[in-house]
């Protein structure tokens, strides 16, 4: 009887096992947009993004890989406010505190919060926000929309202190 107890547990323990799967992009998309102003606006679709069975997850970029309709823009966010050349990459690193309540096995669509650490221009921050797990077919997509203020990570400028300290992101993450 032990024996038939502990097969059945190893079974049982071996299938959830293998019911988690870990979920990456090479293509999320992070857009921003100053709060105050709509010429400063750009969206990276280069993101590199991770989701692991035990929900952490992980945001890589190049901060060159922004694209602005406006040219001139480009050019003045990548040597004078974000210095891309010095701070190469934006990293996010953290987890979905209530990853317990997605159900990947059903379709819907599912609040999360995510809890942990943005470093943009070398300057580490804690952050927090909600956001949005879809599931289609076993596939998730992870939305998120927040603020950041600028001055937080070190970025400044003369058009920063006139117009634009906080920025809106939106965040889109479609798994494979």
């Amino acid at each position: 009887m032990r024996i038939v107890f502990v097969l059945l547990f190893t079974i049982l323990l071996s299938s959830s096992l293998v019911a988690q799967k870990n979920y990456s992009t090479k293509n999320a998309e992070v857009h921003f947009i100053a709060v105050d102003d709509s010429d400063i606006d750009a969206v990276n679709k280069n993101a590199i993004c991770r989701l692991q069975s035990n929900g952490d997850m992980s945001f890589i970029m190049l901060i060159k890989d922004f694209t602005f309709e406006m040219e001139g823009m480009q050019k003045h966010f990548n040597e004078e406010y974000l210095e891309s050349d010095q701070f190469p990459r934006a990293f996010f690193n953290g987890k979905i505190t209530n990853f317990s309540t997605v159900n990947f096995a059903k379709d819907g669509k599912y609040p999360i919060t995510v809890t942990g650490t943005m470093q943009v221009h070398g300057v580490n921050k804690a952050m927090q926000t909600s956001g949005m797990l879809e599931i289609k077919n076993g596939i998730p997509l992870a939305t998120a929309q927040f603020t950041v203020t600028l001055k937080d990570f070190k970025i400044g400028g003369i058009l920063i202190k006139m117009v634009a300290d906080k920025i809106n992101i939106d965040i889109k993450a479609s798994f494979q």
